[in-house]
């Protein structure tokens, strides 16, 4: 049975389509799941409904996979939060396999208004198989069932005749005959398209990959995914493999693509959205983030905030991730024996050793680095380094460390952070996540705004 797939971040929707659409759709919340689904030659899939903001995969680099392994499946974005404008529909037409969107608010019918759904039984025998290479030099060989429930060929499509060679079947965007397959899969259960075809879409996608930060170009949730996905790609690669200069000259473009990000999300629940994605994503992204909107708030410069305090944040905990004890990041404080407890307390010096020796990194942020868990009133760690000896930005992310690590009530986050640091800086905090919160979600003004 093919089956449409909708692939949505928001639980109201996968609630909505599950109970409307019963057992002939498939529904998931995550692109990883869905990723696979689209790579099993076994399971038919009709029509592909994407609604990017999801950090567990990149949204742009799933549009590319599945137009690898079903470059003739039709796929259709859900705009959920009315974002898309004539410029991206303009942008996304350079896809050609996504044939349109729709609102979130839409029916299950509607969404599947544009799917040839009535596959004549001729057709429905028709065993979905991997795509491959050809034996005809630069042809792809897509199986005849990818082409059923769309209602037009997306690109130029080609048959092999009595003496296998190719002649052209139909020309891109032209309607699709149910009829005339069921006579064309008496002789075969493929169709041919030209490979460059598909490269050149590829080649869009990617084009698009390396420009999806303009404001113009995506809406906010292609841009968050994308980020958050290209920051967990970095952690990924310094985790396994250290530091080097390459990836400290990445991380720069990734903090600056988060400070233009946050700076574009002119609405406090987008920006409270995209931090809860960032936790799921990598807590170090998560504290990134907030560092950002905190040194906006107190008006320090972009520089400042990128170079010294966004880099803190990225690096802050390298000593961790490939220490004598295992990835440190990974386990409970509690669960440390007595030698991992003794070596993450001195972490935040090791840290700032360790870049201090392989890369050009400024001073001042390998002083944040080793700060990052001091307080105001000497009570952190590992120097109880305090009062006008701990740098402005090492309390910001001291303070927004305690905060992502504290998982009580209210009252015990104020006894057992704020308490301990400056009356400025805990202001400062208070009043952002006050605007972050989720009951002011309508009509707010600029968190950004000073």
């Amino acid at each position: 049975m093919n089956q449409p797939l909708f692939i949505n971040a928001n639980q109201d929707f996968i609630s909505r389509i599950r109970t409307e659409a019963g057992p002939v759709a498939l529904v998931t919340s995550s692109m990883i799941q869905a990723l696979r689904w689209i790579s099993n030659p076994d399971v038919a899939i009709s029509g592909i409904y994407l609604n990017p903001n999801d950090a567990s995969y990149s949204a742009l680099r799933f549009l590319e996979m599945s137009l690898v392994q079903r470059p003739a499946t039709p796929v259709f974005l859900i705009d959920e939060e009315n974002e898309f404008t004539a410029l991206t529909e303009q942008t996304l037409s350079r896809f050609q396999h996504v044939r349109g969107t729709f609102k979130g608010h839409e029916p299950f019918q509607t969404l599947i208004e544009p799917l040839n759904l009535n596959t004549p039984p001729e057709l429905q025998s028709i065993k979905k198989r991997v795509l491959s290479r050809s034996e005809h030099p630069d042809y792809l060989a897509v199986p005849l069932v990818d082409f059923v429930n769309s209602r037009q060929y997306p690109f130029d499509v080609f048959i092999e005749d009595e003496s296998k060679h190719l002649r052209l079947l139909a020309s891109g965007g032209s309607p699709l005959e149910p009829e005339y397959l069921i006579h064309v899969s008496e002789k075969t259960s493929w169709l041919f398209v030209d490979e460059h075809t598909v490269r050149e879409i590829q080649e869009n996608l990617r084009t698009a990959q390396s420009s999806y930060m303009d404001i113009e170009d995506f809406p906010v949730s292609w841009k968050s995914t994308e980020t958050l996905f290209n920051a967990r790609v970095l952690l990924n690669e310094m985790r396994k493999a250290g530091l080097s200069d390459g990836l400290v000259e990445h991380t720069h473009f990734l903090l600056s693509d988060v400070f233009q990000l946050v700076s574009q999300m002119s609405q406090s629940s987008r920006l409270h959205q995209f931090i809860e994605q960032a936790k799921q994503c990598d807590r170090t992204i998560a504290c990134a983030t907030l560092s950002i909107l905190m040194c906006k708030t107190l008006r320090f410069e972009k520089n400042a905030i990128v170079e010294i305090l966004g880099l803190a944040s990225f690096l802050q905990d390298i000593a961790l991730y490939n220490s004598p004890y295992g990835n440190l990041c990974e386990q409970r404080i509690e669960d440390f024996s007595p030698e991992a407890y003794a070596y993450f307390l001195k972490h935040p010096t090791l840290s700032a050793d360790m870049v201090a020796q392989s890369t050009s990194v400024p001073v001042v942020t390998l002083q944040v680095m080793r700060q990052h868990h001091e307080r105001k009133d000497r009570t952190g760690f590992p120097n109880r380094v305090g009062g006008m000896q701990l740098h402005p930005m090492a309390e910001v992310l001291s303070l927004i460390n305690g905060y992502l690590d504290h998982s009580g009530s209210a009252e015990e986050l104020e006894a057992e952070v704020f308490a301990h640091h400056s009356d400025r800086i805990v202001g400062a905090f208070r009043d952002l996540l006050g605007k972050l919160a989720p009951a002011r979600d309508t009509e707010e003004s600029d968190p950004m705004a000073a």
